[in-house]
C-alpha cells in the first residue's frame, strides 16, 4: 500500500466528505409492484412512514389513514383493522365495502350500508377483531416482509362507483409485534 502523503490525505479526506454529503442529500425511493386477486397491478412504497400512495385517491375520496389493530375483548385477543377515508366537497356516500384482495379468496372485512360522515367529509370505522386462525388475519402468521392491499368500493348517493385500492407494506418484523400482542410465541 501507497504512503499516506499529507496530497493524498486531503484527496482522501474531500471524497469522503463528498460521499457523506451526498448520502446525507438522497432519499432513496423504493418500491415494490404487486398484482391484486382481482388483477390490478400496483406500485407499493416501500417506507416506515404511512403512505397511502395514488391508487389510494380519486376525485371523490383518499384513504387518509390506516391501521391494524389489537382488539381484547375478556380474554381474547384479536386483531382488527381501522380506516379513515376523506371526502371530497359535495361527495356523499351511500355504501362503503373494504375487502381484502391480497389473494384469493378475496375477504369481506367491512360494510358500511349508511356511512355517517364526521365534519361533513371523514368517514371513520373499524372492524370487529379477527382470530389470527381466521383467513381474515391468519397473514400475520407468515414469517417474511409482505404486502396486504385493501380495496374499498364506494358508492356514493348519485349512484357513481369509486374503487380505491390501498396497498400496505408489512415488514416481518410488524408481523412479529402483532403476534406478540396476540399472545403468539
Amino acid at each position: 500500500m501507497a504512503p499516506i502523503t499529507p496530497a493524498r490525505f486531503i484527496a482522501l479526506f474531500v471524497a469522503a466528505l463528498s460521499l457523506a454529503a451526498g448520502g446525507c442529500l438522497m432519499n432513496a425511493d423504493y418500491s415494490i409492484m404487486v398484482t391484486t386477486a382481482d388483477g390490478v397491478t400496483l406500485e407499493v412504497p416501500l417506507s416506515k412512514n404511512f403512505e397511502p400512495g395514488p391508487s389510494a385517491t380519486d376525485d371523490a375520496a383518499s384513504v387518509k389513514n390506516f391501521r391494524f389493530m389489537p382488539v381484547n375483548r375478556g380474554d381474547t385477543k384479536t386483531m382488527g383493522y381501522a380506516f379513515i377515508v376523506k371526502f371530497e366537497k359535495g361527495y356523499v356516500p351511500a355504501s362503503i365495502v373494504v375487502e381484502d384482495v391480497s389473494e384469493e379468496p378475496i375477504k369481506l372485512l367491512f360494510t358500511d350500508t349508511s356511512p355517517k360522515l364526521v365534519h361533513d367529509d371523514i368517514w371513520e370505522a373499524a372492524t370487529p377483531g379477527f382470530n389470527p386462525n381466521d383467513e381474515k388475519a391468519n397473514w400475520i402468521m407468515g414469517l417474511d416482509n409482505g404486502v396486504r392491499t385493501f380495496r374499498f368500493t364506494i358508492t356514493m348517493a348519485d349512484k357513481s362507483v369509486h374503487i380505491l385500492r390501498l396497498p400496505v407494506f408489512v415488514p416481518s418484523n410488524a408481523k412479529a409485534i402483532f403476534r406478540s400482542e396476540l399472545g403468539i410465541k
